[in-house]
């Protein structure tokens, strides 16, 4: 009998400890990986913040070039989190187009506009306020 405790019990119940280890270390390299993605995510959106208010700030002392410098970095990060068609990648969208009227690029800053209008259609429809601010600007550049 001790010969098959021995030779047979002992191994299987080595065996199992070895699979549920290695089960365990799955689990563990996943959740790190996991992890690790949630913290990129969370820079990334705290990026596109960051740059943002950047952009804004070197807006309005009228540093045209350096806005549009942060605006694009903006973009790159929400391109990263899948959010080109976001109301905030519209928002920068408008406010590049801003910057690109005010650089005297009209046709750039149409461009920036189409961009922005197609977001807000899709996030706000047609009556609202900043869509139908956006379509003027539109218009004014056209005429």
């Amino acid at each position: 009998m001790r010969f098959l405790v021995v030779f047979f019990v002992v191994p299987f119940v080595f065996l199992l400890s070895c699979a549920e280890k290695e089960v365990s270390d799955e689990n563990s390299l996943k959740k790190i990986i996991d992890e690790r993605e949630w913290g990129r995510i969370n820079r990334a959106k705290k990026a596109v913040k960051l740059y943002t208010q950047t952009a804004d700030e070197y807006f309005r002392e009228g540093n045209y070039t350096g806005a549009l410098e942060f605006y694009n970095k903006a973009l790159v990060k929400l391109k990263y989190l899948k959010k080109l068609k976001h109301p905030r990648a519209g928002y920068i969208y408008e406010k590049m187009g801003d910057c690109y009227l005010k650089l005297g690029h009209n046709d750039t800053a149409m461009e920036a506009y189409q961009k922005a209008y197609n977001i807000y259609l899709k996030f706000y429809g047609e009556k609202n306020k900043k869509t139908t601010e956006l379509l003027e600007k539109i218009k004014r550049i056209n005429s």
